[in-house]
C-alpha cells in the first residue's frame, strides 16, 4: 500500500466524529501543515551540514520507533548509529525534497511524502554518489516539538551501465 493510501485510509478514520477524532478546521490543518513543512526544511538543512545530531533531533527516540530503509527495518538506536557512522564519511552532500505532500491526520500527528535526489562525495574514496527515491514519514507533535516516529526511504536501483 502506497503511504498516500495509507494517508486516505487514516483521514478517514482519524477525521470520522463517531471515531472519537474531533473535525479540524481548515486553518488549523493549515497551522499544523506549516509547522511540519518548517520541520522538513529544518531536517532537510541538517542533512545538508552532515550534523548527526543536528538530524537526529528531528526523530523520536520512542519505543514505537520505526524506520524502514530499502525494505529493512531499523529501530530508533540501530537507525541513529548509522546516522552517527555514516555522515563523517561525507565530504559534501546536497540534498533536495521535491514533490513534499503533507497530510494532517490529527492535531499531533501528520504524513509527509516526498521524492528526494541526493548527491554526496565520499570522503575515503573521492567517489561521486547520487541517489534518487521517494520517502515518507510519520511526525507527532511529542512535548511541544514535531518529530518522525516513523518513516521509510526507498532508492530505486539503478540501471545496469
Amino acid at each position: 500500500m502506497t503511504a498516500m493510501a495509507v494517508g486516505v485510509a487514516l483521514l478517514l478514520l482519524v477525521g470520522r466524529p463517531e471515531g472519537g477524532a474531533a473535525v479540524m478546521e481548515n486553518a488549523q490543518q493549515e497551522a499544523i501543515g506549516a509547522a511540519v513543512n518548517v520541520r522538513v526544511k529544518s531536517f532537510e538543512a541538517a542533512e545538508r551540514a552532515r550534523d548527526p545530531e543536528q538530524l537526529l533531533a528531528h526523530y523520536a527516540s520512542v519505543p514505537e520507533f520505526h524506520f524502514y530503509h530499502d525494505g529493512r527495518r531499523a529501530n530508533y538506536d540501530v537507525m541513529a548509529a548509522g546516522v552517527r557512522k555514516a555522515f563523517p564519511g561525507v565530504r559534501s552532500l546536497e540534498v533536495v525534497y521535491g514533490d513534499l505532500e503533507v497530510s494532517v491526520l490529527a492535531a499531533d500527528c501528520a504524513l509527509v511524502s516526498a521524492t528526494f535526489r541526493r548527491d554526496m562525495v565520499i570522503n575515503s574514496t573521492g567517489a561521486a554518489v547520487h541517489h534518487e527515491g521517494a520517502v515518507s514519514w510519520v511526525w507527532r507533535n511529542i512535548g511541544g516539538k514535531w518529530l518522525i516516529i516513523h518513516g521509510h526511504i526507498s532508492h530505486p536501483l539503478e540501471a545496469a551501465k
